[in-house]
């Protein structure tokens, strides 16, 4: 039986730990950082059995897990924090020869851990390094995990697979563009990670509530004809773009011919039951099988109950493929959906 370190967008971990209690019969959570980082134990399930279950589908809200492999007492002091990490990483020297290998290292809020992430991360990688590993920061055959928490450094090393995400804790970082026209768009290029959903292979988006156009901006750049609807402007970035058509209304107003879409985007930050019936009318106008890219406000209290409510309207003309909370969503989530026949 393991025990992973767990970790949701801040405010989310209840909701984590709740769906990991549902799912996993026999598990067990506990809180660390107060709402978004906890201890998970996998009850009675075969760990193997545990992760494929996770990595089939899914939690919403669950966004990073690690295993536990090892524990240290934390305090302030330098050279036993130092020494307890070079202990960890020299049970690896089989593990981790000849191999990829990304250290990744964390701290909790307050927690008394006297290095920087990235000095903690060379303790680490000094010992692995001398192992024969090779050192990376992305695409690694293992990942070696360091969380400190308020008393307790917890140390593992996992497939990055089986983390579900191979970014520290989750934390999906874009480099910021110059002329970066909203971080809205970071969104659209985490989902379009998460999802394994590349945008180039469509070629014409409806973007609905598209201003400024952070989103508008990411499908223009990967080649598709964008059809922006807002009644607001578009940043002047965007003005006179070749593969661009900006309605100035509201969605309410508009419609187009069947099948005219291939892509359907919207972040529009109404209510998610008017955002739901909208975009469900406008279902006739995307092609057969075509996407769509959805956020979902979090506007209520109980949101198992509202995913729920707006799984089952979605449903009548979509094929929901995925919901989860990105890195970069807050009081929301992002789906994944495709047209019914």
């Amino acid at each position: 039986m393991t025990t992973y370190i767990g970790t949701a967008n801040p405010g989310f971990a209840p909701y984590a730990m709740e769906e990991l209690r549902k799912r996993i019969p026999g598990s067990a959570v506990s809180g660390l950082a107060p709402g978004e980082t906890f201890r998970f134990t996998s009850g009675g399930m075969d760990d193997a059995a545990l992760l494929k279950e996770l990595r089939r589908d899914e939690p919403v809200f669950l966004r990073h897990l690690f295993p536990i492999e090892a524990e240290a007492q934390l305090t302030s002091d330098p050279a036993s924090t130092a020494d307890s990490l070079r202990r960890y990483a020299e049970t690896l020297a089989d593990r981790v020869k000849g191999r990829k290998i990304a250290v990744q290292v964390r701290k909790s809020h307050g927690s008394p851990f006297p290095f920087t992430s990235v000095e903690g991360r060379d303790f680490v990688a000094e010992v692995i390094r001398e192992a024969g590993a090779e050192l990376v920061a992305r695409e690694a055959d293992l990942i070696v995990s360091v969380y400190a928490a308020h008393k307790t450094l917890y140390t593992g090393c996992s497939a990055p697979k089986d983390n579900l995400s191979d970014w520290p804790g989750g934390a999906v970082r874009f480099r910021r563009e110059e002329g970066l026209i909203s971080r809205a768009a970071f969104k659209l290029l985490e989902a379009e990670q998460a999802f394994r959903l590349p945008l180039d292979k469509f070629t014409n988006a409806l973007d609905l509530g598209a201003a400024p156009g952070g989103w508008t901006s990411v499908l223009l750049e990967r080649g598709l004809k964008v059809t922006a609807v807002d009644p607001a402007q578009l940043d002047p970035a965007l003005e006179d773009h070749p593969m661009l058509r900006h309605i100035q209304k509201n969605a309410s107003e508009i419609s187009f011919s069947p099948g005219t879409f291939d892509l359907l985007v919207c972040d529009m930050s109404w209510d998610p039951y008017n955002t739901c019936r909208l975009v469900s009318e406008l279902a006739s106008s995307m092609t057969a099988g075509a996407s769509g890219i959805i956020t979902l406000k979090l506007m209520y209290r109980k949101p198992f109950n509202t995913l729920q409510e707006l799984s089952r309207a979605y449903g009548e003309v979509f094929d929901i493929r995925r919901i989860k909370q990105l890195f970069h969503n807050r009081e929301e989530v992002t789906m994944w959906v495709r047209r019914k026949p």
